[in-house]
């Protein structure tokens, strides 16, 4: 039997593995169903999408590195388009994102793996491409949401607020009207977050506010494309959330953004990348802005 427990104070289910060795947030669209497969202990979907999370697990040597695994989980198919190290509930976790051709048909996929107690789990985001950004941020705020101790790593008395910051990011110098900046670098590879508030002049939905902002923002970027947006409710946030590309300076970007209505303040957090490095940066990104607390 599955243990599942209903966190309606947040709106998102609490799953528990089989043998109560994993727990994770899961995040609406997705719903937990039926592992079927040898080694399954999680497998979650979206209602009439082909998106699907499966999580694996299985028993490895001791003297098995991470680099090991992740050598030994990529597969000839695989069209790796970026990979790289990010640390979770103190883990320290290998993704790789890639592409598999079969049948003429692309399926993109995010991948999450880690060692714990003699045990290897990989934490797979599959989505048909057509479908890939849609179900995007719900899938890495799900297998990213592993547990452990909630803990801060950067505090903003001055501003009011506080998160954590996953490498490779780290604050950078403000610039005016902003209340916080984070740079990534990877090589010559570079993220950027940065957080702005604004004062409302009544109070007003997450929606609604962030209508306002693609209308009076967004849409006036050149070449202003929405990939895919949605409400979700992190920790006791709700943020509605979009992914959009653009171009400017004959240059094509990618942004990820995410709006936060407290009161009448209205926080808008932008994860911004040129379009080849938006996936290197993005787990990282995805686990600095959800973390927001003010």
């Amino acid at each position: 039997m599955l243990v599942l427990f209903t966190a309606s104070i947040f709106a998102q289910l609490l799953y528990i593995s089989p043998a109560m060795d994993l727990a994770l947030s899961v995040y609406e669209p997705f719903f937990i169903s039926q592992p079927a497969r040898p080694g399954e202990i999680g497998l979650f979907r979206v209602m009439n999408a082909s998106a699907v999370i499966q999580i694996i697990s299985f028993e490895v040597a001791p003297a098995v590195t991470l680099d090991q695994l992740a050598v030994s989980t990529k597969q000839a198919a695989m069209n790796e388009r970026s990979s790289g190290m990010i640390k979770i509930a103190n883990l320290d976790c290998f993704f790789r994102w890639f592409s598999i051709e079969t049948s003429g048909r692309i399926v993109q996929s995010f991948q999450l793996i880690f060692l714990r107690l003699g045990r290897a789990y990989v934490s797979s985001y599959f989505a048909p491409e057509e479908e890939f950004y849609t179900y995007l941020v719900p899938a890495l705020l799900t297998v990213q949401s592993l547990k452990s101790p909630t803990w801060f790593n950067h505090v903003d008395e001055k501003h009011g607020y506080k998160l954590m910051v996953y490498e490779p990011f780290l604050p950078s110098e403000l610039e005016e009207g902003e209340i916080g900046s984070f740079i990534a670098l990877d090589g010559t590879k570079v993220g950027y977050i940065q957080i702005v508030q604004e004062k409302l002049p009544k109070r007003m939905k997450v929606d609604e506010y962030a209508d306002l902002v693609e209308k009076n923002t967004l849409l006036k970027l050149n070449q202003y494309k929405l990939l895919s947006s949605r409400q979700n409710l992190v920790e006791g946030n709700e943020f509605f959330w979009r992914i959009f590309s653009f171009t400017q300076n004959q240059m094509n970007f990618k942004a990820l953004q995410a709006h936060l209505v407290v009161d009448q303040v209205a926080i808008t957090l932008t994860y911004l990348s040129s379009e080849e490095n938006f996936e290197q940066f993005l787990p990282a990104a995805i686990g600095t802005i959800f973390s927001f607390k003010m």
